[in-house]
């Protein structure tokens, strides 16, 4: 069967829309979203899809380039799709995320938009997060443009990201942006020692070869963590790999591996095995300690979480005698930086080894104003609960994704807080449900905050107080 094809129209790019595509007109104010441009760009776009009476598409070549238009920093951008913003100059991605929250507030939440903050930057814009995890292949993925280079390139063992929408092909990846240095020294190195020594690469379709995945973390100290997937029990090949990175490497302080042999690469109920250091990393957040294990749940950006976290403490205003109620706590790091300014913290999550971190965490801090609480918060957050330890005074949320359940919004209404401080990674469902307490409450903040640039991704604080 044919594949369906469509024309190639001009378009006058203005903005970006959800999910990071571009969002312009063409000349006869059709609205069209696509791929591959930015705003201020005049470009053809070769139509794809029509739903809902809206045009997505693939931009083929620029016209009139933006003046928002930079060079990409990354030799993959564009490829392996971990930074689909790198072409656009940092003050206009913070510009159009701002812009973002801003419409999904008014448009979905009917809000005013004076209240609607600058948005906070972050002061890295490369090289910020403290975690990325790489997947190994028996063969490298080109491009098209590789293909007809007619370079010659060495296409077996590849160690790098999936191609966007894809789960067999894996770009290789040589340099990224996204992490401090040590991570790409020590993966190249890997790759490398793996090649050399016939350690065979995992192969998605035919569920064959040893290496699996690569995750590697660091913290702000550049100490690392690395914990390595294999498909079979250790063996004297991938104990010498190790024992190899242990002498070349200074900064890996902890080092794991987890046996994986199901068909797909998820790895969260395995057990990790330690090979040799310590058992977690440390990491310092303003005036608390973190311990992060080879699967806690953590915010990949330190630095800029820690200025969330100052934000969120600002907007909560805490005196030392409130109850505060953290929903979706994850390892409890915001309950935890929080503890020393509340009378009590309730947490509560649903993961339980997220709650285990938690404790743990709490413990180290000689924390002993927190409790927590493993469950589904819709589940959890009750009377049982109020009656146990209490109304709440200041209710913080940081859900996922999706949102709020309706059963969560209705029962913070009953309970009543005083103060709802909710931080979202998604704009439209916070929107969504802060139209919900209309009534209730009003809001009377909202500050979008920069966690990861040259992305489309952003987060948001609103404050909602009781009427």
């Amino acid at each position: 069967m044919r594949k369906k094809t469509y024309k190639k129209v001009e378009v006058d790019f203005t903005g970006i829309a959800h999910k990071g595509l571009a969002v312009g007109r063409t000349e006869e104010g059709i609205v069209i979203f696509a791929k591959g441009a930015v705003p201020g760009d005049l470009a053809v776009v070769s139509l794809n899809r029509k739903r809902k009476g809206v045009w997505t598409g693939q931009t083929e070549s620029i016209i009139k380039y933006s003046r928002h238009r930079v060079n990409p920093k990354c030799e993959h951008f564009g490829v392996c799709g971990g930074c689909s913003w790198q072409q656009l100059e940092y003050t206009e991605q913070i510009q159009q995320k701002e812009q973002l929250v801003g419409d999904a507030m008014l448009k979905i939440g009917k809000l005013d938009p004076l209240i609607i903050e600058s948005i906070l930057p972050c002061e890295n814009i490369y090289n910020y997060r403290n975690k990325l995890e790489f997947t190994f292949s028996t063969f490298k993925w080109l491009t098209n443009e590789e293909i007809k280079s007619e370079k010659r390139f060495e296409l077996i063992g590849a160690l790098g990201f999936h191609r966007p929408e894809t789960f067999d092909r894996i770009v290789d990846i040589n340099q990224c942006h996204l992490q401090i240095e040590i991570s790409d020294l020590i993966r190249n190195f890997i790759r490398s020692y793996a090649l050399e020594h016939f350690i065979s690469f995992y192969n998605i379709k035919q569920h064959t070869g040893i290496l699996r995945n690569l995750i590697i973390r660091t913290n702000q100290i550049e100490e690392v963590m690395v914990v390595l997937s294999i498909s079979e029990p250790i063996s004297d090949q991938i104990t010498e790999l190790f024992l190899e990175l242990k002498n070349r490497f200074s900064n890996i302080v902890s080092a794991y591996y987890t046996i994986n042999k199901k068909k797909n690469d998820s790895w969260f109920d395995l057990e990790c095995c330690k090979v040799f250091g310590n058992d977690h990393l440390l990491e310092k957040m303003e005036h608390v300690t973190f311990q992060i294990g080879p699967k806690s749940f953590f915010q990949t950006n330190t630095l800029q979480s820690i200025k969330l976290y100052q934000l969120i403490r600002s907007f909560a205003e805490l005196s030392g005698q409130e109850i505060v109620y953290d929903l979706y706590c994850g390892v409890g790091s915001i309950g935890i930086f929080l503890a020393k300014d509340a009378k009590l913290i309730i947490g509560i999550e649903e993961i339980p080894e997220a709650v285990l971190d938690a404790e743990c965490n709490a413990r180290l801090n000689n924390i002993n104003n927190i409790r927590f609480y493993s469950g589904d918060v819709k589940m959890i957050l009750n009377e049982e609960l109020v009656l146990n330890h209490g109304n709440p005074d200041v209710v913080i949320i940081d859900p996922p994704r999706a949102g709020l359940h309706q059963d969560v919004i209705q029962n913070l209404i009953l309970f009543g807080p005083q103060k709802i401080v909710y931080v979202s990674c998604n704009p439209a469902t916070q929107a969504r449900d802060i139209a919900l307490f209309s009534g209730y409450y009003k809001v009377t903040r909202i500050k979008p905050v920069d966690m990861f640039p040259q992305t489309n991704h952003t987060e948001s604080i609103a404050l909602l107080i009781k009427l």
